[in-house]
């Protein structure tokens, strides 16, 4: 049925453009349209019912919605990898609300909480000028790396919270004994078994002394989890470094009251960073 509504000539457009900071690598060529000069639209009511609904947050099908609905160009959201995501949140944010964030703090010296703006333009600018290291070489061995997509990143964290979880509540009602520790030598194990996950998922392709390359998961698997222990130690660093250079930095603030300088850390924690009220 065509729409002949008035209305229909006020439908959404865009309020800015963006450039990725991957340049659209890792991306698979039918997911995403173009990598440079993206369309952002502003958040929907819709969008904003699914960012205030906990499950789908927790899940990430949430973030994943409003990101296809405001960045038509990115087809499949699940597959953004974690370099462009904090961007193109940002993106929507500064769309949809204007260019701040408002974030509370406490004073170190007199305990006063003040409330602070954080410009997103700032959080744009780190993001885009953020260098991570995707290419190692170790003892002839060169390992072609790229950053986790968000669907890796969010069954990551869902597996990782959920032991936690476990061993302070569950495990810590427990009585000590050899049950007890079994239990918790259980747990830690599958936290050793997501950073291994986490870690041989990064890796694209792997060369040879010989010039000869491996780009099967399986394969390059076996070969970190069962080969010297240098080879998965210095990938897992070069993981690990990424992960920190991705932090952004604390941002300088007065307080309102004894004028004592602090340091408040932005937060990107996705529950929260679309609530304006």
């Amino acid at each position: 049925m065509e729409n002949n509504s008035p209305l229909a000539k006020f439908k959404r457009q865009p309020k800015l453009y963006i450039d990725l900071p991957s340049k659209g690598v890792w991306y698979p060529k039918e997911k995403l349209e173009k990598s440079e000069e993206l369309e952002v639209y502003s958040m929907t009511a819709n969008d904003e019912i699914a960012i205030k609904t906990p499950d789908a947050l927790y899940t990430g099908q949430a973030i994943v919605k409003v990101i296809e609905s405001c960045v038509p160009a990115i087809k499949d959201a699940w597959l953004i990898p974690m370099v462009d995501m904090d961007y193109i949140l940002a993106s929507i944010r500064l769309a949809s609300y204007g260019g701040d964030i408002e974030m509370g703090s406490k004073c170190s010296g007199c305990g006063n909480e003040d409330q602070y703006k954080i410009s997103v333009q700032y959080i744009l600018d780190f993001v885009q000028q953020m260098q991570q290291k995707n290419n190692i070489e170790v003892d002839g061995f060169k390992f072609n790396l790229r950053p986790l997509t968000y669907k890796e990143y969010t069954e990551i964290q869902q597996n990782t919270i959920q032991i936690q979880r476990t061993l302070y509540q569950s495990i810590s009602q427990m009585e000590e004994g050899d049950e007890k520790q079994k239990r918790v030598d259980e747990l830690y194990s599958k936290l050793n078994e997501i950073t291994k996950f986490a870690v041989c998922a990064t890796i694209i392709r792997v060369e040879t002394p010989e010039g000869e390359t491996e780009d099967n998961p399986q394969f390059i698997r076996e070969f970190l989890i069962n080969g010297d222990k240098e080879f998965f130690n210095a990938v897992k660093e070069t993981y690990l470094n990424n992960q920190e250079k991705s932090k952004l930095p604390d941002v300088d603030v007065t307080c309102s009251e004894c004028n004592t300088s602090n340091k408040v850390k932005p937060n990107l924690d996705y529950a929260s960073f679309f609530v304006t009220a």
